[in-house]
């Protein structure tokens, strides 16, 4: 199961790489969505509510850094427990735009919004364009592994960074 802070970019996203790994012939692991629907302590809280009810193998948990702060507690209690955080600095939308170029360049909330604009997203970004290009998600792979955005799960890296490889590895079943 993922359960996502964000209640819209995260889950279309999702559903939009579950599709084209698909198309593309990939074996996806099978999963739940969900969205958390705010600040990490919130999303771990309804992770955990989810997984008291159902049996899942996996738990996973996607959040931003933004301003939060609990998130360096939820990461601490993660640490140990049978959840994984998947963090990205300063949000998950770095994520998206390593699939539309390569700069490595920190961001601000504004940046990042400002930047995705620039390839096609509207408005407050939330919503991804038709045309956004899961087929660059090697792309967005090697940007967040490069030696100075590596991130572990159930850590926050440094800006920009995102530990979304580790998930897209897990849904592959790799």
């Amino acid at each position: 199961m993922v359960v996502t802070e964000g209640e819209i970019t995260e889950i279309q996203y999702l559903q939009g790489l579950l599709q084209h790994l698909r198309t593309a012939g990939v074996t996806v692991v099978p999963f739940a969505m969900k969205s958390g629907g705010g600040e990490p302590s919130r999303v771990l809280a309804k992770a955990r509510k989810i997984a008291a009810k159902d049996d899942y193998e996996a738990v996973w948990i996607v959040v931003d850094v933004d301003d939060h702060a609990s998130l360096n507690d939820v990461l601490r209690e993660c640490a140990g427990s049978s959840e994984t955080v998947v963090v990205s600095n300063p949000q998950f939308e770095v994520w998206l735009l390593w699939h539309l170029n390569s700069s490595g360049a920190s961001h601000t909330a504004t940046s990042l919004k400002k930047e995705l604009r620039r390839h096609g997203f509207t408005g407050t970004c939330k919503h991804l364009p038709t045309d956004f290009p899961f087929n660059n998600v090697e792309q967005a792979v090697a940007m967040a592994t490069h030696r100075t955005r590596a991130t572990a799960l159930n850590a926050r890296g440094p800006n920009p960074s995102s530990a979304m490889p580790h998930l897209v590895e897990a849904l592959r079943g790799n």
